[in-house]
């Protein structure tokens, strides 16, 4: 083999390498690990939609930032555990944490602010389950002008 041909190969194989070590996130999963710095940017964004009051942004800032912890404390737990994780099990651990997170929002926003909160909730929710659809029915056929998310992605 020729040494130019050698230093290429070696190359392609070393950029695997690091391609793949970098998919590896912390989070794990789909390779996405929001940050603070993302939290702190969703709820400025989220105090700018529901128009909130000082307060209320110190107050949800802090919740939020709890939250996250709460919620990576959880995921951390379902893989240390040495087993696959359960699903079900994972289901209903989030299902509890959001549950509780929205009950904390009823106490601290406006009767309307809430009611746009659980709008835009449930639009999202409804745009990821399209997304994941379109994923299944198409693994292959990625959008290529698909938003980078998170810090130091894109």
């Amino acid at each position: 083999m020729k040494p130019i041909l050698k230093l290429g190969v070696a190359a392609a194989v070393m950029l695997l390498f690091v391609l793949q070590i970098s998919a590896q996130r912390p989070g794990g999963g789909r390779g996405f690990q929001m940050t603070e710095e993302d939290i702190k940017e969703q709820v400025e964004n989220t105090s700018k939609t529901l128009q909130l009051s000082e307060e209320q942004h110190k107050e949800i800032l802090k919740y939020e930032l709890d939250f996250y912890n709460k919620r990576q404390i959880e995921f951390q737990k379902m893989r240390n555990s040495g087993e696959p994780p359960d699903r079900e099990e994972m289901r209903t651990r989030m299902t509890k944490i959001m549950e509780e997170r929205n009950a904390r929002y009823q106490e601290l926003l406006s009767e309307d602010q809430y009611k746009k909160f659980t709008e835009i909730q449930e639009q999202r929710r409804s745009e990821m389950r399209q997304q994941r659809e379109q994923q299944q029915q198409n693994p292959d056929d990625q959008p290529a002008d698909r938003p980078a998310r998170g810090r130091g992605r894109g």
